[in-house]
């Protein structure tokens, strides 16, 4: 479950070709007064909200297990699911909240979109609520952190992931390659991917320009590291500074050589649904995405084939090999024009309350969940041994990084995604990409629009 809409219409949140095996934003105003939404005889709550789903089981998991199960657990909430197309919900949502109408619990793909409702008034602090339902003692520490702006509690995220290196086992078999985890082994696998007639690495952003920084998020933990990135949120070190200009060098110099994406043009035509179904027939060697799609990959791998994954491999002597960028790619907040704040806020809780409702959804759909402090021997035998494999290693490893929607600030990220179009045409030199990257930085740290990222431990 992941990673604005808008942003993210179809694929970022939950599967490779479509979006969120569920995703909520909340819409329609609720048509009762605000209040307690327990105890008493007051007026019925009704919060209102649309959800987009990648698959029917997945929707119809989500239905019975938490709307279902929710409006059976109140005497005077009712919460009603209205299920729209992936590619309009996040427009339909923005665009409602932008005018003010409505939107009880307000759906945002990750810390840095919902920083920006939060800025804007759209939605309004919860701290009463994080008190009232303990939320800081079943979040995680960095997931709850992030998701501060100015120092009190706008959003909660309920569904966290990472990026990985995806590949196919039978693919790297025939070739007689072994999965890379530095940048020679990686670059070995490209040139002999190339000579092959393969994409050596699969990216493009056909369709959805913010796929861009899905990539980006990659390399440049996986070539910067941590502990740099950290430096450059902080306001430490400048975006423009050697390391991030090598880095995006060294992306240019893959796409020259027709190693990312196959080449510059078919940067633009490609998109997430070709690179899955490249991998699943041998075409694609390695694709680095994020976690979201482990609830459809199964799609594209049919007759008996399987694909995996691995951590990111290092791309520099200065990063460790391994790193796992922590991406939350659904936050929801509560709609400053809501009626029922106090019921949208009951509703948002119910889906974190109990772990194993999450673990539960994790078993059957592969779905993100939320990011909770859970022991890695409560996940249910049945979880997919891939994914349950991620959620095991995180907590588990000290080299963890930042994915660009949940820690860089909104207008930053979206010049990270946009403007790269310019290095791949070879329009913008790398420099002068991340001297743009750090003006914008710049101006957002000056506001106070940075989101608070944790201190790196690798």
């Amino acid at each position: 479950m992941s990673p604005n809409l808008a942003r993210r219409d179809l694929l970022k949140l939950g599967g490779g070709a479509l979006a969120a095996s569920w995703v909520l934003a909340a819409c329609g105003s609720s048509d009762s007064s605000s209040g307690s939404s327990s105890g008493g005889a007051a007026d019925p709550k009704n919060v209102t909200y649309w959800a987009a789903f990648a698959t029917p089981e997945g929707q119809k998991y989500f239905q019975q297990h938490f709307v279902d199960a929710f409006n059976k657990s109140q005497k005077n909430v009712s919460v009603k699911m209205d299920v729209k197309q992936l590619m309009t919900l996040g427009q339909l949502t923005n665009t409602a909240v932008a005018a003010g109408k409505g939107a009880d619990v307000v759906y945002a793909d990750g810390p840095s979109a919902a920083l920006s409702f939060a800025k804007s008034s759209k939605t309004v602090a919860l701290d009463e609520y994080a008190t009232k339902y303990k939320w800081q003692d079943k979040l995680l520490p960095w997931a709850y952190d992030v998701s501060k702006v100015d120092g009190k509690l706008y959003s909660v995220p309920v569904g966290y992931g990472s990026l990985v290196l995806y590949y196919n086992p039978e693919t790297f078999t025939k070739n007689g390659w072994k999965v890379p985890t530095t940048l020679a082994e990686f670059e070995k696998v490209c040139a002999e991917a190339k000579s092959k007639g393969m994409i050596p690495v699969g990216a493009g952003n056909s369709g959805y320009k913010a796929q861009t920084e899905w990539y980006l998020t990659c390399v440049l933990n996986a070539a910067v590291g941590p502990k740099a990135l950290h430096e450059a949120l902080t306001g430490a070190r400048k975006w423009d500074d050697k390391v991030f200009v090598d880095a995006i060098t060294l992306v240019k110099s893959w796409i020259d050589k027709g190693w990312w994406g196959g080449s510059a043009d078919r940067y633009f035509t490609n998109t997430d649904t070709d690179m899955f179904t490249g991998l699943a027939n041998g075409k694609v060697a390695m694709y680095m995405s994020g976690t979201w799609s482990f609830d459809s990959a199964d799609t594209f791998f049919t007759d008996g084939k399987k694909w995996d994954w691995a951590p990111l491999p290092s791309l520099s002597d200065a990063v460790p090999a391994g790193v796992y960028p922590l991406a939350i790619g659904t936050t929801l907040s509560v709609n400053a024009k809501s009626e029922a704040p106090a019921a949208a806020a009951e509703f948002i809780d119910y889906m974190i309350a109990d772990p194993s409702r999450m673990l539960g959804m994790l078993a059957a759909t592969g779905t993100n969940p939320a990011p909770l402090k859970i022991d890695p021997s409560a996940y249910p035998a049945e979880v997919d041994e891939r994914v349950a494999r991620l959620y095991k290693a995180i907590p588990e490893t000290k080299n963890l990084g930042y994915a660009s929607w949940s820690f860089v600030p909104p207008k930053t990220d979206t010049y990270l995604y946009t403007e790269f179009d310019k290095v791949v045409t070879g329009g913008m030199s790398p420099a002068d990409f991340c001297a743009g990257l750090q003006k914008a930085f710049a101006e957002e740290l000056a506001s106070g629009s940075v989101p608070k990222p944790f201190t790196p431990e690798a």
